[in-house]
């Protein structure tokens, strides 16, 4: 008895009481809306009775996870990394297509999502890599593995296809790089590469479904048409590369002493960036032209693709500082928010409990991350740290996406606010990995 007490008692004083609130805060507010969203459904103690079964046992897995060492799994990378592809590609062979997505696996009664447990089994191998002396940490091989171990989850990914599963990958890898200490130039340049490569086909295919406005501009009609690439990509090239190389010489003239190498280095990444750029029109389906279009001018098409974010804009506007109250929301209520219980399930906060509850959301997830960042400072491990900055990236870009998408920032990409969605795996990963970072901050200052 005495053990059990004085057990319970280092825990409850080990353990980060601020991150457990703002997950306590955001699975009740989910549990709440999801109840709400579901009801003109029928049934909807069903859906509840679900998501609590898949709490309960995201909580027995967080009690499990908090209380093992951490480094256990930081022996066999590789292994962890090949149970990721099996569970990837299992999917692909076994799985069952739901919404025009094979990315669920479904045994009798149960299913589960395996790109949720994958996401948690990368960030552990890329832990245990870059869990190395700064000397090699700076080195372009180790960020070309990095890059290639996300790719091979990417590529599997979107084989399903799922666009959202898959964009988490590039925040949680440029993150840990970052936080293990490589030089933020080859970052940035990597950014810059991947604004071309995706920039360009996106204002491509905006433009190039309105010819009206290309027969105005003719730069634009240009720009668009190094996307396609041959004459107009090189063109567009040596245009970059000679602007680059007046502004280098401009800089010099004012005394800012930039290596030339810089000006070639520069003009390299646009060259590699107007190829992927070419490359990547080929591979973007019609579906995806919508979404892109779409989320550009929702009014493009305000009745097929635009529909989701027209809706869901209506709904969070409508709610104003108050809400509508539960129940009592218009575009939940009947029927014209679409996947409301899970992908938009922020629309039924801002509509039925209005701005307030969900800054209250926003506070809670911005709690929750810069605990993760606060455990990931604190730690004496390098690979304990590495870890929770893998977490706190994959919290802080699943909610800033979710959010974004249903205020109509950023596209619609099919990716869940973390514990407040309706979905049983994901809410046993993110607990899962909570426990994680449970199990960091008890250690924090053992190593």
């Amino acid at each position: 008895m005495n053990t059990t007490t004085s057990g319970l008692t280092y825990w409850s004083r080990r353990i980060d009481w601020p991150l457990m609130m703002a997950v306590g805060a955001l699975v009740l507010i989910g549990m709440v809306a999801v109840y709400s969203a579901v009801t003109p459904m029928g049934s909807p103690m069903r859906f509840v009775i679900k998501q609590s079964i898949a709490i309960a046992l995201g909580t027995l897995v967080f009690f499990v996870l908090s209380s093992l060492n951490y480094q256990l799994f930081r022996s066999h990378p590789g292994v962890l990394y090949g149970l990721t592809l099996v569970l990837l590609l299992a999917v692909l062979i076994l799985g069952k297509r739901i919404h025009g997505a094979k990315s669920w696996i479904v045994m009798g009664p149960v299913s589960f999502e395996p790109v949720e447990f994958a996401k948690i089994g990368f960030i552990l191998v890329l832990a245990s890599l870059l869990d190395r002396p700064e000397i090699q940490i700076s080195s372009v091989r180790l960020m070309a593995g990095a890059f290639a171990l996300a790719a091979g989850h990417m590529l599997l990914i979107l084989k399903e296809p799922y666009l959202g599963g898959s964009l988490v990958y590039m925040p949680i890898v440029f993150g840990m790089l970052y936080f293990a200490g490589v030089r933020p130039l080859y970052l940035l340049a990597l950014v810059f590469y991947g604004a071309v490569a995706v920039g360009i086909p996106i204002i491509s295919i905006y433009f190039s479904v309105q010819p009206q406005l290309l027969e105005l501009h003719p730069i634009l009609n240009f720009f668009v048409a190094s996307a396609k690439g041959a004459r107009p990509a090189i063109e567009l090239w040596f245009l970059t590369t000679a602007i680059i190389l007046v502004l280098w010489w401009f800089l010099r003239q004012l005394q800012v002493r930039l290596p030339w190498q810089y000006a070639f280095f520069l003009s390299a990444i646009i060259a590699l960036g107007i190829i992927s750029a070419h490359v990547a029109q080929h591979f973007i389906k019609d579906y995806q032209r919508k979404r892109i279009v779409v989320f550009l001018s929702p009014g493009f098409d305000p009745l097929g693709a635009g529909y989701n974010i027209l809706q869901s804009v209506i709904a969070v506007g409508s709610g104003r500082f108050f809400g509508k109250g539960l129940f009592s929301g218009s575009q939940t209520q009947l029927g014209f928010l679409p996947e409301k219980h899970t992908d938009f399930i922020f629309s039924v906060i801002g509509e039925e409990m209005g701005f307030m509850w969900a800054c209250v959301v926003l506070v809670a997830i911005g709690l929750l991350v810069w605990r993760s960042f606060v455990i990931a400072t604190e730690c004496q491990d390098r690979f304990g740290s590495l870890v929770a900055v893998g977490i706190g990236c994959l919290f802080g870009f699943e909610s800033m996406m979710n959010v974004g998408m249903v205020i109509g920032l950023l596209p619609v990409a099919g990716v869940a606010l973390p514990f407040v969605s309706y979905g049983g795996s994901h809410m046993v990963t993110s607990l899962m990995a909570v426990g994680l970072l449970q199990s960091v901050n008890f250690r924090r200052y053992i190593y």
